[in-house]
């Protein structure tokens, strides 16, 4: 820390900050601290490497204060606040029945943006249990909300907003493309990016472009999902985790368009990102792990027409299935019985496509369907016409 105050670089301080052994093993991550400081994460990692330099004393001043820097190791003066008025009853307001109370605080942007980050997570885990239909209007009027509040907004806490507004917008696309609605979707990510980038974030930028190539892979277009992966790719410095998880999608887009070695590349650099720890802790996408990874190669296999690759990865990857990942769940059985299907096992495909349907008929995700169909056509294909008719009875039996 001295010698990052000797450096008179007050990104160079932070990055010490949270590098400091006294925070435990793990650096602080980048997105926490930036909240302390009332930026963005990408402001903060601008400024932690050099390229955006903290030259305003104010600025300055207020940083030092939220990391708790003795005022003696700052090479700038920062007198200390005032103190609090030690007289009772100092600043409390009188109401006509007679009783002081506070004055009424000032809204803390910052404070809002955190609380809809927490509401934005537990959106998520109640879309994964429960599907995206019921949620979809909820989320968008929660955008507006999120609207009204940006309109009044200015200063360091619009940018947390602007973050926060990009990432409603992205979940809001992703509702309606798991409810089938993929011009919808495109809109509302197209209106996240937007909003991203004047938050400033790269990274949120950069997901952004690979949900787009996601929608486009839903679309059956693999020009644009290939197209807008490589735009996410080539957008900036990326954590291991993001690029991984970026590259996987990539290879989505070659599957769809029958490039085996594109694909392939793609998943082996995907691989190696993935297991690559060594990025910040805070990042988008913490859950993209080596086994993510192989989850999602078994569907780029399928597509190109190679189900028994993918064959014993879904079943290793559900045999540890967690319960809370319920939709997910569905949609992985139903890759199982398109791979069953692929390799000419309609009766295991049907058995598996049963155990898929519940949670599709519950959840009613795009996805899921989609692949169910996938299953069907393969047992056709396969010859088994009379289990593929079973299922699509099933199938309608289940959605009626």
């Amino acid at each position: 820390m001295r010698e990052a105050l000797a450096s008179r670089d007050m990104g160079a301080v932070v990055r010490a900050y949270r590098h400091h052994p006294a925070h435990g093993r793990r650096p602080l991550p980048q997105a926490d601290v930036a909240v302390w400081l009332g930026i963005t994460q990408g402001q903060l990692s601008r400024i932690e490497s050099g390229h955006n330099r903290v030259r305003e004393y104010d600025k300055l001043v207020a940083y030092a204060r939220r990391l708790h820097v003795p005022a003696e190791l700052l090479w700038f003066e920062a007198e200390d606040p005032p103190p609090p008025a030690d007289r009772p009853g100092e600043g409390l307001v009188r109401l006509p029945s007679g009783a002081m109370v506070p004055p009424p605080m000032a809204l803390s942007e910052s404070a809002l943006a955190d609380a809809l980050l927490i509401t934005l997570r537990q959106n998520a885990v109640i879309d994964n249990l429960t599907g995206s239909h019921a949620l979809l209007p909820v989320a968008v009027q929660q955008m507006g909300f999120i609207d009204q509040v940006l309109a009044g907004s200015q200063g360091h806490g619009r940018f947390r907003l602007l973050g926060v507004a990009a990432r409603f917008a992205e979940y809001t696309g992703w509702l309606h493309q798991e409810c089938g609605d993929l011009a919808a979707a495109l809109r509302w990510s197209d209106t996240a990016l937007e909003l991203a980038e004047q938050a400033g974030d790269p990274a949120l930028s950069c997901y952004i472009r690979m949900r787009k190539s996601y929608i486009a892979t839903d679309a059956g277009r693999p020009d644009l999902a290939i197209a807008f992966a490589g735009q996410a790719v080539d957008s900036g410095p990326l954590s291991p985790r993001l690029k991984a998880f970026v590259l996987r999608q990539r290879a989505q887009g070659y599957a769809l368009a029958g490039d085996y070695d594109g694909c392939a590349r793609s998943l082996d650099r995907a691989f190696g990102f993935a297991s690559d720890t060594s990025g910040d802790g805070a990042d988008l996408v913490p859950y993209c792990t080596p086994s993510y990874i192989e989850m999602e190669a078994a569907q780029c296999w399928i597509t190109l027409g190679r189900p028994a690759k993918a064959l014993s990865t879904l079943r290793k990857g559900l045999g540890g299935w967690r319960p809370n990942f319920r939709r997910d769940l569905g949609l992985c059985l139903a890759r199982l019985s398109a791979a069953h299907a692929g390799i000419g096992e309609p009766d295991q495909a049907l058995d598996v496509a049963r155990r898929s349907l519940p949670i599709a008929a519950d959840t009613r995700s795009h996805r899921t369907l989609l692949q169910l169909r996938q299953a069907t056509d393969l047992m056709v294909a396969g010859g088994a016409v009379e289990q593929a008719e079973q299922l699509r009875q099933a199938m309608a039996a289940a959605l009626a």
